[in-house]
Order: structure tokens, then C-alpha cells, then sequence
């Protein structure tokens, strides 16, 4: 791993020809080989996570389609201006679920989604 301050990689980061990764750590960029994720293994405390997120992307996704929905949202929340509603009905959906079992919460995965049974904050 190559550290640099070298004012022409200042505003560089991302990957080039996913062997070299750029990123950037404050004042200067560190340039590193490409993580290998080929041997990672998930404990299934992460995988139910991972789907958690996933419905709870879903869910402010379909709440954030439509401008009305996403209005009532923001009043609901109590959310200023500024405040990004997505990142909110996320947040208010991992927090209302968190205790119940993954089983027990409905399927949003699939292409039909029907959000009748889901819980709308």
C-alpha cells in the first residue's frame, strides 16, 4: 500500500481496471490492491441483515415514488426540509422491525410486491 500527497492524485479515488484501488483518508490518497472478497463467508446474523436492509430499501423506495406519499412521509417523521426523506424511512423502518423475527416480516423481495401487508410508519 502506497501513500501519496502528490497534488495530481488529490481528487482521485475509485478503482482503474480492478486491479488498483484510490482512496482517500483525509489529506492524502492511499493506493492499495483490489480487496479480495472471494473467501468472505457471511455469519447468518449478517445475511438477516443484509435482508432486512434490503426490505427496508424496498419499502422507502416504493414510499419515495410518488411526491404525495413521500410528503405524508415527511410529516409523519417530522423531518425538515434538508433532512433526506429515503435515509429516514430506512432508518424508521430497521428501527420498527428490529425485534421481530425475519421470518415473520413479509416477502418484498420478489417482482410483485405487495406493500398491503407491510406496517407503513
Amino acid at each position: 500500500m502506497a501513500r501519496t500527497k502528490n497534488p495530481l492524485f488529490r481528487q482521485v479515488s475509485g478503482s482503474l481496471g480492478g486491479q488498483i484501488v484510490y482512496k482517500q483518508y483525509h489529506d492524502m490518497t492511499v493506493i492499495s490492491k483490489m480487496p479480495d472478497f472471494s473467501k468472505r463467508k457471511l455469519s447468518e446474523k449478517q445475511k438477516e441483515w443484509n435482508e432486512r436492509m434490503s426490505m427496508a430499501t424496498l419499502y422507502a423506495k416504493y414510499i419515495c415514488e410518488s411526491k404525495d406519499r413521500k410528503a405524508r412521509a415527511r410529516i409523519r417523521l417530522n423531518l425538515p426540509p434538508h433532512k433526506p426523506v429515503f435515509q429516514a424511512l430506512v432508518k424508521a423502518h430497521l428501527d420498527y422491525n428490529k425485534n421481530i423475527p425475519i421470518n415473520d416480516l413479509p416477502d418484498l423481495t420478489g417482482t410483485e410486491l405487495d406493500f398491503n401487508n407491510v406496517i407503513i410508519l
